[in-house]
């Protein structure tokens, strides 16, 4: 593959959902050759994690994502915590930080503007994802939200999660080929269905034909491993995207 490869920490759910800090896994990540990593707010315990975090992105020479599951813009206006979200991920150096759409799609100019001029306060890059949920995750509600950043030109780009589609019954395919052009970053997964119901597997074991997709994104798109896994196989499903032609 061409573009960055880099990991999200939901590929240790099983650490983090038994207390492990995130600081203390991104050497493991630096050590299997990625230096790009996505911390995720709701594992965040203690306000000492963020300094702990910046040290160690800076002791590794990485870059470093943020994924707030929180929704950016709420009843047509910036979300009241959203300088919050941003001062925390200036505590950790982030580059970019992601968040759920909330009624970003159904913003008007003064919302925008406040937005706006919120968001260029911090130097970083900001991302809205298609997730699982009825409200942010069907394909129209991702294309209306797209619009109007370009209609008020926000400075917001988009994370495509791949796998997310399936549980809005929606074609990742179909969404791919429309959105890829406004792809900036790209939550890699693969899904495979049990009892009618969707669930993330391992990327050779899935039904999206996820190479294909890579070919044709832009280089500078940064591509990201996004789905639990037995750690043992965090190295092999890395060199199974890098194989990626």
């Amino acid at each position: 593959m061409r573009q960055e490869l880099g990991i999200n920490l939901l590929v240790y759910k099983e650490k983090l959902d038994q207390g492990t800090a995130q600081s203390t896994l991104l050497k493991a990540i630096k050590d299997q050759g990625i230096s790009l990593a996505e911390v995720r707010r709701e594992y965040i315990k203690e306000a000492s994690e963020f300094q702990a975090i910046a040290k160690e992105v800076s002791q590794n020479d990485m870059t470093l994502y943020y994924s707030v599951p929180e929704k950016i813009v709420e009843d047509k206006v910036p979300n009241k915590n959203l300088t919050t979200y941003l001062e925390e991920a200036k505590k950790m150096n982030i580059q970019n930080v992601k968040f759920n759409i909330g009624s970003l799609n159904e913003i008007d100019q003064a919302g925008a503007e406040e937005l706006k001029d919120i968001l260029s306060k911090y130097e970083m890059t900001y991302t809205i994802e298609n997730d699982q949920t009825d409200e942010n995750g069907t394909f129209a509600c991702t294309k209306e939200t797209l619009e109007q950043i370009r209609k008020y030109e926000l400075p917001i780009g988009y994370t495509m999660d791949l796998g997310n589609w399936y549980w809005q019954k929606e074609d990742p395919e179909k969404s791919f080929k429309e959105l890829k052009d406004q792809i900036t970053i790209f939550h890699l997964k693969n899904i495979a269905f049990e009892n009618e119901k969707p669930k993330t597997v391992m990327l050779e074991d899935g039904l999206i034909p996820w190479k294909k997709m890579i070919e044709v994104l832009g280089d500078k798109v940064k591509v990201l491993i996004e789905y639990p896994m037995d750690e043992e196989k965090i190295a092999d499903q890395i060199e199974t995207v890098k194989e990626a032609k």
